[in-house]
């Protein structure tokens, strides 16, 4: 006790306290970014009122109940899975889905697991994720409606990250567009985190991946979608690297330059207006919708 009562004894009490608060202040930060407010689809919106949507419901490979709509297209026509981006919902992605349907193409747009209507408490920014886009094509495997090597997944942000993972596990995924991906779940932690204050996230960067460990379980380098995307061969990639991010779209072209040359399928990139930066209008949405429904025509088995 007497310790506690002398200079040192007094330094160090501050330099614990000190130590506690930012350690605390690390982890609501992590908690905020890992449990986002969950987004309601809200009143119809023009897009779910064009195309008439399905209520589905189906479990994740791990048993979560994940919530979702069905746009059933030309019979017959490839299905694509849309995965929406950290705290957003299903409806986020009804914009592109209403360019697709115009196209003939099946959809399944669904809710990840701790957003929107679906189970789950919390996100892993991407990996646990994984499970829910297996689930989402093993479910539509089992309506005997589509191919088992016939589908196409398009995912902004966190949705990207899990459809890379979830393309090793699950071959039928021939064909991904991929807006925003970022290499690992450390990026979108330490920005969530730290804004942009590089130097935290530079120096200061474990305490928010200690913190990401005890709540998700799971450690951000365990599961990465910058070494997993030379794993996806025989599948056709499109890289879309946002024009108004410059620090993620030089991540992606360096993980662009480690997909492998192939015969058969190709890795293209691209940069335009994203969806993962901010919501798209008028001619920036045509030009992003046709995009990414050109590449899916010419890529998808019988599209």
């Amino acid at each position: 006790m007497v310790f506690w009562r002398t200079i040192p004894g007094v330094l160090v009490a501050v330099a614990l306290f000190c130590a506690a608060a930012v350690a605390a202040g690390v982890g609501t930060q992590v908690y905020r970014v890992t449990h986002p407010p969950r987004q309601s689809d809200g009143p119809p919106t023009l897009a779910s009122v064009v195309v008439p949507v399905e209520e589905v419901r189906f479990q994740s490979s791990d048993g979560v109940s994940i919530d979702g709509w069905l746009l059933r297209g030309t019979p017959g026509r490839p299905y694509i899975v849309l995965c929406h981006a950290l705290g957003r919902s299903k409806a986020s992605v009804l914009d592109l889905a209403v360019k697709l349907h115009k196209d003939g193409f099946n959809l399944l747009v669904f809710d990840f697991r701790g957003h929107g209507s679906s189970g789950g408490r919390a996100s892993s920014l991407g990996v646990s994720e994984k499970r829910d886009i297996i689930g989402a094509v093993d479910f539509l495997v089992s309506l005997d409606e589509v191919g088992a090597d016939r589908v196409g997944v398009y995912g902004v942000g966190m949705g990207a990250h899990a459809a890379v993972l979830a393309a090793v596990d699950r071959p039928a995924i021939k064909v991904l567009v991929l807006d925003g991906l970022y290499p690992d779940p450390g990026f979108p932690l330490m920005r969530g985190v730290y804004g942009e204050w590089s130097f935290g996230a530079e120096h200061l960067g474990f305490a928010p991946r200690a913190a990401f460990a005890v709540l998700s379980l799971s450690k951000v380098d365990d599961q990465r979608a910058a070494e997993q995307l030379p794993r996806l061969l025989g599948r056709d990639v499109l890289l879309v690297a946002p024009e108004r991010d410059s620090t993620l779209a030089r991540e992606m072209e360096r993980m662009y330059l480690t997909i492998p040359e192939q015969r058969e399928s190709d890795g293209n990139l691209v940069v335009l207006p994203s969806t993962r930066v901010e919501e798209l209008y008028g001619e920036e949405l045509v030009i992003y919708g046709e995009r990414v429904a050109e590449f899916f025509r010419d890529r998808l088995p019988g599209a």
